[in-house]
C-alpha cells in the first residue's frame, strides 16, 4: 500500500514487528509486506497480511512442523470467511476445542510447593528449618502436595487465552468464550508476557486436553509479536513462512530418517569452512551416518521464477557446502508448484550436481508429505521416481 498517513513512531512501530516494512514515500508512507502473515493491531489501525494457501492450511503445517500429526481442521464448522486472518482462524479453534475439552470442569492436579507454615503440613524439610529458623519452632518450612487447579497445563492453556484474547480482529462470540475459559481458571498463575512454560506431558489423565494443550502450543510458539516505539505498540500475532517452511521440511525427514535411515538427519549443523577455523558453513539438511554425510540440502522460501530458475547466490552457497562435505549432489529445496521431477545442473569444474525440488503447499498435507518422502529418498538413496532428470546446463 502507498500513501498511509502514519507518525514516525506508528511506522517504526510496525516495522518491528516484522510482518510489514513501512517506509517514507512522498507524503506518506509505503506498507509493504514479506515473508510473514497475520494480523497486528496498532492504535486504531489494523494490518493484515494474509497466507496464500489459506489460514487453515498455514495452522495445519505449523502444527506438523512442531510434531502434531493430527491437527485436522473441518474448514466448513469452523463458520469464518475464507479471507479469515491466521490469528482469528486460531482464536475460533482454540475457543472451540476449549469448549469441548472444558465442558465438565477443567482438570485438577497436584503441584508440589515449599511453604512456611504455622503448623505441620506434608513433610518438613530439616535443613531449611535449621538453617532458616536457628531454632524456632514456628513457622514451619515443609513441602505439600496440594491438590489444585494450577497445574502446568492450565497454567498453558490461561496463557494462550490471555494472549488470543489481545489479538485484533477476534470475533465477539469468540471473545466472550474466552473469557469464560479465563474465567474457570480464574485460580491459575498467570506468568508474565513472554515466560517459558514447561513443556506438558501427555499421559491418560490429561488425554481429553491433548488437542487443546497443542493449539496453545502454537498460540504460544512465537507467533505472537508486540513491539513499542516511544508511545506506540504494535501487537498481534505474526508467523514467517519461511521459518514454518523450513521447519515443516526438517520435522518430516527427520521423521523419516528416523524410520528408514539410512541415516540421520542434522539440521542446522556447523561445519569449520577454513584451515584456521575463522568460517562456518551452516546447511539446512544433512543426512549423516555416523561420521559420514551421505546427503546436503538447503530449503528456501522462495518461488522459482516461470522458467524454473533461481538465484545465483543459493547455487554459490550450495556448491560451497557440497565441496565442503565431499559431496557430488546437493540439493535445493523450494515452496512452489511441484516439479513432476527434480531438475538438475552441472557446475563447471566443480564436479557438482545441483539437483532442485519444489514442494506445493497448496497441497494436501498428505500429499505433501508424500512429496517429502520422495525426496527423502532421492536425498539418501539416489532414487528418483518417474522419469530420468532432465539436465540443464
Amino acid at each position: 500500500m502507498t500513501g498511509v498517513e502514519l507518525t514516525r513512531a506508528e511506522a517504526a512501530a510496525l516495522s518491528g514487528t516484522k510482518l510489514v516494512t513501512a517506509t517514507p514515500e512522498g507524503d506518506g508512507w509505503r506498507v509493504s509486506a514479506g515473508q510473514w502473515v497475520g494480523a497486528i493491531r496498532c492504535g486504531d489501525l489494523e494490518v493484515r497480511v494474509a497466507p496464500k494457501v489459506g489460514a487453515v492450511k498455514v495452522l495445519q503445517l505449523l502444527a506438523r512442523a512442531h510434531g502434531i500429526r493430527r491437527l485436522n481442521v473441518d474448514e466448513t464448522l469452523i463458520g469464518l470467511a475464507d479471507d479469515a486472518d491466521l490469528s482469528t482462524v486460531l482464536a475460533v479453534l482454540f475457543e472451540r476445542e476449549a469448549r469441548r475439552a472444558l465442558a465438565l470442569r477443567p482438570q485438577r492436579g497436584y503441584r508440589t510447593e515449599d511453604q512456611s507454615l504455622p503448623v505441620v503440613r506434608g513433610r518438613i524439610r530439616l535443613v531449611d528449618q535449621a538453617l532458616r529458623r536457628f531454632g524456632a519452632v514456628t513457622p514451619i518450612e515443609v513441602t505439600v502436595d496440594e491438590w489444585t487447579l494450577d497445574t502446568d497445563e492450565n497454567r498453558l492453556i490461561r496463557a494462550a487465552t490471555q494472549l488470543l484474547l489481545s489479538l485484533p480482529g477476534v470475533p465477539a462470540h469468540t471473545v466472550a468464550g474466552l473469557r469464560r475459559v479465563d474465567r474457570l481458571l480464574a485460580e491459575v498463575w498467570l506468568p508474565p508476557r513472554g515466560t517459558r512454560l514447561p513443556a506438558w506431558i501427555p499421559t491418560r489423565l490429561n488425554a481429553h486436553v491433548h488437542r487443546l494443550l497443542h493449539l496453545a502450543n502454537l498460540a504460544l510458539g512465537g507467533g505472537s509479536v508486540e513491539h513499542r516505539a516511544g508511545g506506540v505498540v504494535a501487537r498481534g500475532f505474526a508467523l514467517n513462512m519461511a521459518f514454518v517452511f523450513e521447519k515443516l521440511i526438517e520435522e518430516i525427514l527427520g521423521d523419516l530418517s528416523d524410520e528408514f535411515g539410512p541415516g540421520r538427519l542434522l539440521a542446522q549443523e556447523t561445519y569449520q569452512l577454513d584451515e584456521d577455523d575463522r568460517l562456518e558453513i551452516r546447511p539446512d539438511l544433512v543426512i549423516s551416518r555416523g561420521a559420514t554425510v551421505l546427503a546436503v540440502g538447503d530449503t528456501k522460501y522462495k518461488l522459482l521464477d516461470d522458467n524454473g530458475t533461481f538465484p545465483n547466490a543459493d547455487a554459490y552457497q550450495l556448491v560451497t557446502y557440497c565441496r565442503r562435505l565431499g559431496l557430488s549432489v546437493g540439493h535445493l529445496i523450494y515452496a512452489g508448484d511441484g516439479l513432476a521431477q527434480p531438475d538438475q545442473y552441472t557446475i563447471r569444474g566443480a564436479a557438482t550436481d545441483l539437483r532442485i525440488h519444489a514442494i506445493d503447499l497448496r497441497l494436501p498435507l498428505a500429499d505433501i508429505e508424500d512429496r517429502i518422502a520422495a525426496l527423502q529418498r532421492h536425498m539418501a538413496y539416489g532414487v528418483v521416481a518417474g522419469e530420468e532428470l532432465a539436465s540443464t546446463r
